[in-house]
């Protein structure tokens, strides 16, 4: 089976290519398609006016990954999703796996990440997708214990022939003799990272990230899960209708 391995902090990250090369080691067919630069939070988000508009890919060059073509574009991960399932880069794949992201992509406040917009991406345009993210701390970056469980997970939704799912994955940054286990987990209504405005003047701010508020922890949930040592795996659904309990029937174009 083909897979395309994409992310949002784009082709520097070292996350990237230990995604890369889990996937291609356990034996699938990689294409890696990642932004050019820096696109975290870009939630989505396909790029401005496409109409008419040129999309460029270069091409890179992994000795490390083989035979396995890598490409590089100017634009956010779910534009290398769309361009990926229109053909830019053979057949489209039945699967996108996006991350390695060096920090969590929990709780709802996971709709703004580039490395979930990927993985929501894929499903709205005919493929399963898998968001991969690892906790930011100050120790050295446990990538193998974010990618462990990538190849079972690609076995367990490529089986899926009706509809297409989504799975956000957690990890804690710890080696995986210290991961306390596996949960799966519901989404915290906070992601578990907080931003600040400080004023700088008129018109004028500093925007900073701080830890989240450890109260606001509930069990069950992904960023509890993390905290607590376990690596989170949730199944997200995207964009749908509910029944409306609106009074939306009685609007009128009338004055």
């Amino acid at each position: 089976m083909r897979v395309l391995i994409t992310n949002d902090d784009g082709v520097a990250s070292d996350g990237l290519w230990a995604l890369a090369r889990r996937v291609i080691e356990a034996g699938y067919e990689v294409v890696v398609v990642a932004p050019k630069s820096d696109m975290t939070g870009m939630g989505g988000a396909i790029g401005g006016d496409l109409q008419d508009g040129e999309l460029r890919a270069e091409k890179i060059e992994r000795e490390d990954l083989g035979a396995t073509e890598c490409w590089m574009i100017d634009g956010p991960p779910a534009l290398c999703v769309v361009m990926t399932q229109l053909g830019a880069f053979g057949d489209p794949v039945p699967l996108v796996v996006s991350g390695v992201n060096p920090g969590l992509n929990c709780g709802r406040s996971a709709l703004h990440s580039g490395t979930v917009g990927a993985a929501l991406t894929a499903a709205n345009n005919g493929a399963h997708g898998l968001a991969v993210s690892l906790d930011a701390t100050d120790a050295v970056m446990q990538w193998p214990t974010a990618v462990h469980l990538v190849p079972e997970l690609i076995e367990r939704l490529k089986v899926i022939q009706k509809g297409r799912r989504v799975i956000n994955l957690n990890a804690p940054n710890l080696s995986l003799t210290e991961v306390e286990g596996v949960q799966i987990t519901g989404l915290a209504k906070w992601g578990d990272a907080a931003g600040r405005l400080t004023s700088k003047g008129e018109g004028l701010w500093s925007f900073e990230r701080q830890p989240g508020d450890p109260n606001r922890r509930i069990d069950g949930t992904d960023n509890a899960a993390v905290r607590e040592g376990f690596i989170s795996v949730s199944e997200l659904v995207g964009i749908r209708t509910q029944t409306s309990d609106l009074d939306l029937g009685s609007m009128s174009l009338s004055d």
